[in-house]
């Protein structure tokens, strides 16, 4: 009994100190660092471009990137993560430039990394600059007929104002086929559908230049550069989306480049592609790592915070934030509550799914294949396989449900059922395989009870995983989690009865 009684002393002890470490940080973060509770005007936004590459051997190899141009509500800062970068030129023609020294090693691929930062600030009304008078370009006969066909294809009794008559042009474009985009641009896909637009209203009488930029959204993972046609009429610049010609900028969307000029160039390798990550860092972290840098220094542990990771990485871990609160409900719904679900953890990865799934699509995909796999398996058992190929079998059915309902969901519209793929393969084939033990077992009584169990509390993870404020929260002050290990700790002590025990010996205790 005494040994019991200091182990439980210790459990005690150690969950204090857990409480009490993280109610300091969390009060230190708050007063001192500028970290705040607030989720939207408290940070800002960390965008990390990788520029990959080639190197020729025995060439200097030189990068130059264009930098965000004024976006209306946002503005640009510095940050490289590579401070070998030179900031050349101003305004749209600001870019940042490196110079790599010859490299040996032939064939292999590098990556280099620039980092900037954008904040929200109040839109300033800029007068719009209107277009310079450009020379009248040289084109071959076939791109000029080509490019007044569709002009005139686009509006047949030459009509419409440019309002109307460049989204018909920006449609037929879209719809066009490769070989016909093709005589008027060597470009393919949205560029060439955007180069082909710009060269047919330049020609007739209309400015017209491509826009290049990036969504500020932490769920595009390294996203390439998006791009965007721009119009010059009635004494201002019109923004249009290419083959739907909807027009207006699309919002959280940061100018980066616009005009002919590339938005990055390599010289001396080959393969040089750019993609982009964004996310969002709190402002107190600035403030930790200049405190960290007089500390330690500056070459001292450098990247010693949580967010001076790639912001490919923090989204990452933005994701996983919510797991162990998701892992806490899962805890209280077994040993507090007394629901048994179908697998310990199995709800949290199906809330994970769903949450690339959207709820409602995910609940009817997973009843599906879940309902189908149990037919197969039950079929299964009668040829007395043993339990490993049964189960790859299992597998095997699964993935062709998962393509089934894909092929089905695109001919029927329904482009949430095709993201089934999300669902965790494995889990659900030993899920079929569980269920089909239990219902042999136990009855299908219970297995639709842990069935059913498991569904609702895969859905309630997937309002703790989907809720953005909480994400924040547990992703922004990390010690959080130390007070849910502590109540997790807590909870592995409990040993009285459980809620749907009570109700269960309800009747006893009335008889006496």
């Amino acid at each position: 009994m005494s040994e019991h009684h200091h182990s439980r002393r210790l459990l005690y002890i150690v969950v204090g100190i857990l409480f009490l470490l993280s109610a300091v940080v969390f009060y230190v973060k708050l007063r001192y660092l500028n970290f705040s509770l607030d989720d939207r005007n408290s940070s800002f936004y960390q965008v990390d471009a990788d520029l990959s590459f080639t190197p020729e051997p025995g060439k200097t190899v030189r990068i130059v990137l264009a930098l965000p141009d004024v976006t209306p509500g946002f503005c640009y800062g510095l940050g490289p993560a590579d401070g070998k970068f030179r900031i050349l030129g101003q305004g749209i023609d600001r870019r940042a430039e490196l110079e790599l020294p010859p490299s040996q090693e032939e064939g292999r691929r590098r990556v280099i990394q620039y980092r900037f930062r954008i904040v929200r600030c109040e839109p300033e009304s800029q007068p719009a600059v209107p277009p310079r008078v450009m020379p009248e370009t040289m084109v071959a006969d076939s791109v000029r007929i080509a490019g007044d066909a569709l002009w005139k294809q686009a509006d047949p009794e030459l009509r419409l104002s440019p309002p109307a008559r460049i989204p018909a042009l920006l449609r037929l474009l879209g719809a066009a086929t490769p070989p016909e985009r093709q005589k008027l641009s060597i470009r393919g896909g949205v560029e060439g559908s955007v180069a082909g637009a710009v060269e047919i209203l330049n020609r007739h009488g209309i400015p017209a230049r491509p826009l290049a930029g990036i969504y500020l959204d932490e769920k595009h993972s390294q996203q390439p550069p998006s791009l965007f046609l721009e119009a010059y009429y009635g004494g201002a610049w019109h923004v249009f989306r290419p083959n739907t010609g909807e027009e207006g900028l699309p919002p959280d969307f940061l100018i980066l480049q616009k005009g002919e000029r590339a938005l990055f160039e390599v010289s001396g390798a080959t393969g040089s592609s750019v993609r982009f990550a964004v996310t969002r860092v709190p402002v107190g972290a600035e403030r930790l790592n200049r405190i960290r840098a007089s500390i330690l220094g500056e070459r001292l542990l450098p990247d010693l915070t949580l967010f001076s990771l790639p912001a490919a990485e923090q989204n990452m871990f933005k994701h996983l934030a919510l797991l162990p609160l998701a892992i806490l409900l899962i805890v209280l719904t077994r040993n507090i509550i007394g629901i048994q679900t179908m697998g310990t953890f199995m709800p949290v990865l199906i809330a994970m799914a769903f949450l690339e799934m959207k709820l409602l699509p995910g609940l009817i995909n997973f009843t599906l294949i879940l309902t189908v796999g149990l037919a197969i398996r039950f079929w299964l058992s009668r040829l007395n396989l043993l339990m490993v190929p049964r189960i790859s079998a299992v597998v095997v059915v699964v993935i062709l449900l998962m393509q089934l309902i894909s092929v089905a969901a695109n001919v029927l519209r329904l482009p949430d059922f095709m993201a089934v793929t999300f669902f965790p393969l494995i889990i659900i084939a030993w899920t079929i395989e569980r269920a089909s033990t239990i219902w042999e077992e136990d009855g299908p009584v219970n297995t639709l009870k842990q069935l059913g169990a498991s569904l609702v509390a895969g859905a309630l993870c997937y309002l703790v995983l989907s809720n953005s404020y909480l994400q924040y929260l547990l992703y922004t002050f990390a010690e959080l989690n130390l007070v849910l290990l502590g109540i997790i700790l807590l909870l592995g002590t409990y040993t009285g009865y459980r809620l749907t025990e009570l109700v269960r010996f309800q009747a006893l205790a009335v008889k006496r």
